[in-house]
C-alpha cells in the first residue's frame, strides 16, 4: 500500500515539475516578445554567446575560473571593437553623409534611366502598352529618402539599445548559462531527465555550429565583395561590402538585396556595359564562393534539412516575422526537428 502511495506521490511530483517547467518557458517567451527591443537583443545575445562561448570554455579548461574567463574574453573583444570603431565609424559617417548629398543626383539619374526604358518599351509596343511610371518615380523616391533620413535618429537609438543590451545579456548567458540550464533541468521529471539532457546538448551544439558558420560565411562574402569593388575602384566599396555581408544572413533574397544598391549606383552614374559587367562579376564570384564552397562545407551539413523544407520554413518565417523571421527560421526549424526526433526516439525506447 505504501509503495502505491509513494509511486502516486512521485507521479504527482513529476507532473508538477513538468507544469512548472512549461510555465517557466512560457513566461520567458512572453517577456521576451512583449518587452520592446528585448527579442532582437536576446537574439544578438545568443549570437554573441555562441561565438565567444568556445573561447571561454577553452580558458576554463586551462583552469581559469569561468567568471574571470568570461570577463577577459568580453573585455578583449570589447577593446578590439572600440579600436575598429574608431577607424570604421568616421568612414561610415562620411560615406553616409556623402550618400545623402548624392541622393538627389541618384534619384534624378534613376528617373532618367526609367524614362529611357519606358520610351524604348513605347517604341517597341506602340499603343498596346501604356506606361507612365516616370512621373511618379522621382517623387516617390524623394519621399522614401526623406523618410529614411528622418527616421534615422530613431533607428540609431534602437540600434544602440540593442547593441548595449545584447552584449550585457550575452555576458551573463556565457557566465551563468550552465547554472540556468541546470535549474531548468531540475524541473524535468526523472523519467525524462536523460532525454532532456541529450536534447539540450544536441540543440546547443547544433545552433552553436550553425551561428558560427553563418557568421564566418557572411564575413567572407562581405570581404570578397569589398575587395572586388575596391579592385575596380567602385564608390562606397566598404559600405556596399558591409551591406552584402549583412544581407547575406537573409536566405535566398539576401544576395539580391545586397547587390541592388551597387547596380543602381552603376546605372545612375552612367557606367559603361563593361563596368557594369565587372560589378556583376564581383557579386557573382562572391556568391559562387558562398554557394559552391561555404554553404556545402559549413552550413548544409549542420542544418540537415531538405531544400523544400528550407524554402517552406523561410516563407513561413517571412509571413510571421518578416526579415527577422527569415533569418531565424532555419535554426528554429532545425531545433524543432532535433526536438521531435529525440522525443520520438524516447517514446519508441520506452515502449520497447
Amino acid at each position: 500500500m505504501s509503495m502505491v502511495i509513494s509511486q502516486s506521490s512521485l507521479m504527482r511530483a513529476n507532473r508538477w515539475k513538468l507544469i512548472g517547467l512549461m510555465a517557466l518557458l512560457l513566461l520567458v517567451f512572453v517577456v521576451v516578445v512583449a518587452v520592446e527591443n528585448l527579442l532582437v537583443s536576446s537574439l544578438l545575445a545568443f549570437v554573441i554567446s555562441y561565438t565567444l562561448g568556445p573561447l571561454v570554455n577553452h580558458l576554463e579548461r586551462q583552469r581559469v575560473s569561468r567568471g574571470l574567463a568570461t570577463a577577459a574574453v568580453f573585455s578583449l573583444v570589447g577593446v578590439s571593437l572600440v579600436f575598429v570603431s574608431l577607424v570604421l565609424f568616421p568612414y561610415l559617417g562620411s560615406t553616409l553623409s556623402g550618400l545623402q548629398t548624392d541622393m538627389p543626383r541618384f534619384i534624378l539619374g534613376l528617373g532618367r534611366f526609367i524614362s529611357e526604358v519606358e520610351a524604348k518599351i513605347h517604341d517597341i509596343a506602340g499603343p498596346l502598352i501604356k506606361l507612365n511610371v516616370t512621373a511618379n518615380v522621382e517623387t516617390q523616391l524623394t519621399q522614401w529618402t526623406k523618410d529614411f533620413f528622418d527616421h534615422a535618429p530613431s533607428f540609431v537609438k534602437t540600434l544602440l539599445t540593442v547593441m548595449l543590451l545584447g552584449p550585457f545579456l550575452a555576458f551573463f548567458m556565457v557566465k551563468d548559462g550552465r547554472a540556468a540550464v541546470n535549474l531548468m533541468l531540475g524541473l524535468v521529471p526523472n523519467q525524462l531527465f536523460e532525454t532532456a539532457l541529450s536534447l539540450v546538448h544536441q540543440i546547443n551544439f547544433q545552433i552553436g555550429q550553425f551561428v558560427r558558420a553563418r557568421i564566418l560565411e557572411s564575413l567572407i562574402v562581405g570581404l570578397v565583395t569589398t575587395g572586388g569593388l575596391v579592385l575596380i575602384s567602385f564608390p562606397y566599396a566598404i559600405l556596399l561590402g558591409v551591406v552584402a555581408g549583412l544581407t547575406n544572413f537573409i536566405p535566398y533574397l539576401g544576395p539580391i538585396m545586397g547587390a541592388v544598391p551597387a547596380f543602381l549606383i552603376a546605372l545612375v552614374n552612367g557606367y559603361s556595359g563593361l563596368e557594369v559587367l565587372l560589378v556583376a562579376l564581383v557579386y557573382i564570384v562572391a556568391q559562387a564562393i558562398d554557394a559552391g564552397v561555404l554553404i556545402p562545407m559549413m552550413v548544409a551539413r549542420i542544418v540537415d534539412l531538405h531544400p523544400v523544407t528550407v524554402i517552406v520554413v523561410i516563407i513561413a518565417g517571412a509571413q510571421v516575422m518578416g526579415i527577422l523571421g527569415m533569418i531565424i527560421s532555419i535554426p528554429v526549424a532545425s531545433t524543432l526537428k532535433v526536438t521531435v526526433t529525440t522525443i520520438y526516439r524516447h517514446l519508441i525506447d520506452t515502449r520497447s
